[in-house]
């Protein structure tokens, strides 16, 4: 007698489910972004984010966050570079034609003012007075037929005998013989008065900056009330 079969009743022919892969990470996302974080590639890592963004959305991938994060960040570093670049720039010392007048204006201590020199400072001119001011940290050197605070019409270094400091006092006393009316004429080559709105002022080397090197005495004219255009001289140039 034989066995019967056994029943097949419930059993299923289907395939077990094949799960799905996992989308994988767009390479030139993660590139990218790398890039980003270095620095040291302008643009490179933006361009290669917006490929990568192309790439995800066509192949359906993932990485969409790291080719955003790094155009953003890419876009901030190229800022941020122009900006120093800017900064580095506008530091740039004046540019002089060959009689060394201003041509283009450029940034400078006031060691760097020469005679003829029309310039601008950060300080208040009405916080100054006659009995000078100490040298600016720094000026802006200007063509006279700009806009302009001061214009020097004398500069020299005061004589350091032994290179000590000789004292605020007796520079301030050699200023005012040298930054006269004698000296302010020669400049402009006439007596006529200047008119009633201008002072004259004089920047003094301190002792710090006189341990540094500084040893020169700028004698300058400039309006207490706002800035002026044009120079003192007759020729107005």
């Amino acid at each position: 007698m034989t066995s019967p079969l056994p029943s097949l009743r419930g059993a299923s022919s289907e395939s077990p489910p094949q799960s799905t892969p996992a989308a994988k990470t767009n390479t030139l996302a993660v590139v990218a972004f790398v890039l980003s974080l270095l620095c040291v590639l302008p643009l490179i890592p933006m361009i290669l984010g917006i490929v990568a963004i192309r790439q995800i959305r066509a192949r359906g991938e993932k990485g969409t966050g790291l080719a955003v994060a790094a155009i953003i960040l890419n876009g901030i570093t190229v800022v941020l570079a122009a900006g120093v670049l800017w900064g580095g720039l506008s530091d740039e010392a004046p540019r002089r034609d060959g009689s060394g007048e201003v041509t283009r204006p450029g940034s400078g201590g006031t060691e760097d003012i020469r005679a003829g020199d029309c310039f601008n400072t950060p300080d208040d001119m009405r916080d100054y007075d006659a009995s000078g001011a100490p040298a600016a940290p720094s000026v802006d050197i200007v063509p006279c037929g700009q806009p302009h605070d001061g214009e020097a019409f004398a500069v020299f270094t005061v004589e350091d005998g032994d290179g000590a400091f000789p004292g605020a006092d007796r520079i301030r006393v050699t200023a005012e013989q040298k930054c006269g009316e004698t000296a302010l004429a020669g400049y402009r080559g006439t007596d006529a008065p200047l008119p009633e709105s201008l002072e004259l002022y004089y920047y003094l080397p301190t002792e710090s900056s006189w341990d540094d090197g500084g040893r020169k005495v700028t004698c300058f004219v400039g309006d207490p009330a706002g800035q002026r255009t044009g120079s003192i001289r007759p020729s107005g140039s």
